[in-house]
């Protein structure tokens, strides 16, 4: 295989609630698998066969489980790190990085996307790019979602500049928060190489980057880079503008620009490996025929503005097709929610109904199309179920009424109770008559019977009990 594979699911969800309480981000359900199936059925789909799962310690053992009843062909190597940590993407990247021998594909394990990679490669092959990163317009993101429930929960708000003319080169990647004072700075190098630059603050980073080994290396020999998002490609992206050697630099001046022999010339040191760089510069760990790798790829000719640029960075712009992370509770839910009537069950690749056929359910009880029911459940009599996912394992007893609901593994719900726009974690009982609107019940929480709550997040702890 030409590239390898990273899935990145290390994440403690933090932004996740009660949800992964207990549990990896990458294991809660969407539909009916974890979520974590979803970029692994994606690589599988596009001819990889093993991938390097990063996982935290503490849950290696859900995920050899998980992994072993997704049914997949895919091997994974599973690299552990420690839950106390609380690494980084480009922290979790070096720990993995003895294991790459060549260019990577690096993606979040709570990605879901249904992007065509060979299509993908074949831009980064192109334009023999340092990074290729995965885009998407947030209206394609949220596509089939209320987005309007949506603002502001899809993480960092980014600022990127593309060179349209130059197959959207990324010029400019930075988060909004680190701009100061609403000022941009932007070197003068970069605006003259790229003059045209279309300013985007909608675009959705969907977590799925394609490295140069190179830019592997200079990851682990940086400790100073913890996200891969937030330091290493606003550090890749500003420093594709540099000089290939200090002497150029420092001979720069204006709007002057050394040809590419005078650049190579046997004076200056040979290659990107000069003594006089410091170990962290990134010129160190371009390889020395890049210039030339890229004439040859077609990407930059001889004497022109982009062979006198040390690499290149750029988007790949998803304009059709699904892309978006359960990275939020409030994304997470929205998708569960609108699992079953979007496009997104198309991404399972399976013909496996809505309602699970091992599922018992009592005849008068009604279960409406946009509900998924997982493996296992028992649903009594005279039910209602809308717009819903209930996982595997759970019991509902009779006369319940479930609405814009998830309800995890393992949850009972007793005779007459009534939920809203509620999550029901893991193992949780819910006793009878109770009437929950936009909570949150947690892992193993028991709920008192006749219980009438809003807008509550309940526990064990919590002043109910």
């Amino acid at each position: 295989m030409e590239f390898q594979a990273v899935i990145m699911a290390g994440g403690r969800g933090t932004r996740m609630g009660c949800i992964t309480e207990g549990t990896a981000k990458a294991l809660i359900p969407v539909g009916q698998h974890p979520l974590l199936y979803y970029p692994a059925k994606l690589l599988e789909k596009w001819g990889f066969e093993e991938a390097i799962l990063i996982v935290p310690s503490s849950q290696s053992g859900q995920f050899s489980t998980a992994i072993g009843q997704m049914g997949l062909s895919l091997k994974f190597d599973i690299v552990q790190i420690n839950d106390d940590d609380d690494l980084g993407t480009a922290e979790a990247l070096r720990i993995v990085a003895p294991k790459i021998k060549r260019d990577v594909l690096v993606l979040s394990g709570d990605l879901i996307s249904d992007i065509a990679l060979q299509v993908f490669a074949d831009k980064h092959r192109r334009q023999n790019a340092a990074a290729t990163i995965l885009m998407a317009e947030e209206s394609l993101a949220f596509a089939d979602m209320d987005d309007t429930k949506l603002k502001g929960n899809q993480g960092a708000e980014l600022i990127v500049a593309l060179d349209k003319d130059d197959n959207d080169r990324v010029c400019v990647f930075v988060d909004e928060g680190d701009v100061e004072g609403g000022d941009l700075p932007m070197s003068r190098r970069m605006l003259e190489n790229h003059p045209q630059l279309m300013f985007c603050k909608d675009l959705y980073d969907g977590h799925l980057y394609l490295l140069k080994k190179w830019v592997v290396d200079y990851v682990a020999a940086n400790p100073t880079l913890k996200s891969l998002q937030c330091d290493l490609l606003p550090k890749l992206i500003s420093s594709q503008f540099k000089r290939r050697s200090p002497k150029a630099e420092a001979a720069s001046s204006g709007y002057a620009t050394p040809s590419l022999h005078s650049s190579l010339d046997e004076s200056e040191p040979r290659g990107l490996m000069a003594s006089s760089l410091p170990p962290t510069d990134i010129r160190r760990f371009v390889p020395q025929d890049h210039w030339f790798d890229s004439c040859k790829a077609g990407a930059s000719i001889p004497g022109t503005r982009e062979a006198e640029e040390l690499y290149g960075c750029y988007a790949y712009i998803m304009e059709a097709g699904h892309c978006v992370r359960a990275n939020t509770m409030q994304l997470y839910a929205e998708i569960c929610r609108t699992f079953s009537h979007s496009k997104l069950s198309s991404l399972a690749c399976e013909n496996i109904p809505n309602v699970h056929p091992s599922v018992s359910k009592k005849e008068k009880s009604q279960a409406c199309s946009e509900s998924v029911i997982d493996a296992k459940c028992t649903i009594g009599e005279r039910c209602s179920i809308k717009k819903s996912t209930i996982s595997k394992h759970c019991t509902i007893g009779d006369r319940v009424r479930i609405t814009n609901s998830i309800i995890m593994d393992h949850v009972t719900i007793k005779d007459g109770c009534t939920l809203h726009n509620t999550i029901v974690c893991s193992n949780a009982y819910i006793n009878e008559q109770c009437s929950l609107t936009n909570c949150q019940v947690g892992k193993k929480c028991t709920v008192n019977a006749k219980t009438h709550s809003k807008n509550e997040e309940l526990n064990n702890d919590s002043h109910e009990f």
